[in-house]
């Protein structure tokens, strides 16, 4: 198992090619010239409360979807509610756009209330949203009713999420290819804007050149457009690493074609530093539930454009008991990075509402590394948005140098993934199915040992087979969960367990009829 291949960002499209085919119809849209009808108004205060939101163990959701359209630095919010009441049927119903699906829409407070035409049968909803800020990793939550208009009937429904919308300013720099040695590939700014190298072809490292026109998914962190010449599809899948900073998955394919050529991407350009580790320590699950990426900002000139980036995973055994390891990215430069791993040398304690991390630095001598971290949300990013917020503040000192900090990104247990069974096709009877944060049914047999990285929502583990498995969880408009699955041979080499060829890649979607959230017309 200390062998899976576990990825540091998702490495193939499949997942992505329902987001991709919206995204396509969305940039038709703002392709035109005509202005965007049916904007999101005085209710884009609900776009802070985007996300997925399991309504039972059932495997019934609620999602507030929204994609962003970018033309020229503009940004237009399209926003879509996708309510699946059984688990296995879905529908999509769009708030913005063209194909508005209700009448009005209104924001009250934390309240939205959205009503259809009568005799329509589109239901009509009212959800008031509640923030959470707890042990538990939730976000926030929701209670409300739907009343469908034909019937009458009302159904009352609540749920709660783990997702936070990242806005675009969060993965602002520079990324290059070749673990960053190579070419200078992608740029995101501050400002809505974005630049991609569309001419690193062949040993030519080519240049960066302004994307004018691309879309922007608030749940998947991924970022859509076409090549100058419209024969190229791009797809940018955004994550982060201790080791890279800021990385992400580089996708491109020919347009009507499901074939994608991936290649990562990160910020980090020097070969990280790796700090060896001493023992392990028994509040490493604690530490891992702050697992993030922290931009710092300080008045101290130690630090330029610094970030510390936490990473926690866990493997979990037949006899119940879970290892966990946590590893620390600091960087003072944002293009260098220390990798700690947590160990018997440190300490985090709780104090409060709050907890305390101290790392031992011995170069320069008592320049130890102390952070407080405390689960809160609170705005942020408001340039880019009024709906963004960090889900953890931290506070700390290195050597005599004050730094705050927050994170967006929230970790999602194994369960936050539970519900209907998940199927590559709706007639299949081959399923995954979440048990429990530590056990995983595959094709009808359970698995116990597990390796989960919750940050990441990814899952490895050997099948019966001795294959490896690797699960890379997610959410995707009216399919529900989804999950892409890579099964790869594997050998033992010198008693270790060495990955092999891919013997098969294939997408698991809680509901595999659902739709893409492009409107049908």
């Amino acid at each position: 198992m200390s062998n899976l291949t576990i990825p540091q960002i998702q490495k193939t499209s499949k997942s992505a090619e329902q987001t991709t085919e919206l995204h396509n119809y969305l940039l038709k849209i703002a392709e035109s010239d005509a202005p965007y009808v049916n904007p999101i108004g005085d209710a884009e205060p609900l776009i802070s409360f985007n996300g997925y939101y399991a309504l039972n163990s059932t495997g019934s959701f609620l999602t507030i979807d929204t994609n962003l359209l970018v033309k020229n630095g503009e940004v237009t919010p399209h926003v879509a509610l996708i309510y699946s009441p059984d688990g296995v049927n879905s529908n999509v119903y769009h708030l913005t756009g063209p194909h508005k699906a209700f009448k009005t829409i209104e924001w009250t407070g934390t309240t939205l209330t959205a009503q259809a035409d009568v005799n329509s049968d589109v239901p009509n909803f009212t959800i008031e949203f509640t923030r959470k800020d707890n042990s538990q990793q939730i976000t926030s939550s929701f209670k409300g009713k739907v009343t469908h208009g034909l019937s009458g009937a009302i159904e009352n429904i609540n749920g709660e999420t783990y997702n936070n919308p990242i806005p675009m300013a969060m993965y602002a720099g520079t990324y290059y290819e070749d673990k960053g040695k190579g070419a200078e590939i992608l740029k995101i700014g501050t400002d809505n804007t974005l630049q991609y190298n569309y001419t690193n072809i062949g040993g030519n490292k080519g240049n960066l050149q302004n994307v004018g026109l691309f879309v922007y998914n608030l749940n998947m962190y991924v970022f859509s457009f076409s090549s100058l010449d419209g024969l190229f599809n791009y797809s940018i899948i955004m994550g982060t690493s201790a080791e890279g900073g800021m990385v992400c998955n580089d996708l491109f394919s020919l347009k009507n074609s499901h074939l994608s050529i991936p290649r990562s991407l990160q910020t980090v350009t020097a070969t990280p530093v790796k700090k060896p580790a001493n023992g392990t320590n028994t509040a490493s699950k604690e530490l891992a539930k702050f697992a993030g990426f922290y931009h710092i900002n300080s008045s101290s000139q130690v630090f330029n454009n610094a970030f510390i980036s936490i990473e926690g995973q866990y493997k979990t055994h037949k006899d119940g008991t879970e290892d966990y390891t946590v590893t620390l990215g600091v960087s003072l430069d944002g293009t260098s990075s220390t990798v700690y791993t947590f160990d018997s040398t440190m300490s985090f304690v709780q104090n409060g509402n709050s907890w305390e991390l101290t790392v031992p630095i011995t170069t320069p001598i008592g320049s130890d590394l102390k952070i407080k971290f405390t689960r809160q949300y609170k705005s942020v990013y408001k340039n880019a948005g009024s709906y963004y917020g960090s889900v953890v503040s931290i506070s700390g000192s290195y050597n005599v140098a004050q730094f705050t900090g927050e994170t967006l990104l929230n970790v999602v247990p194994l369960m936050g993934f539970a519900g209907a069974p998940m199927k590559v096709t709706a007639t299949s009877n081959k399923t995954i199915v979440i048990k429990s944060n530590s056990e995983i049914e595959y094709h009808g047999t359970s698995y116990k040992t597990l390796t989960i990285v919750p940050l990441m929502y990814i899952v490895g583990f050997i099948d019966e087979n001795e294959d490896e498995v690797i699960l890379s969880l997610g959410t995707d408009g009216g399919k529900g969960n989804t999950c892409l699955t890579t099964v790869r041979s594997t050998e033992m080499v010198n008693g270790k367990r060495k990955a092999g060829s891919i013997k098969s890649i294939e997408l698991y979607t809680a509901v595999p009829g659902g739709s893409a959230s492009i409107p049908k017309h």
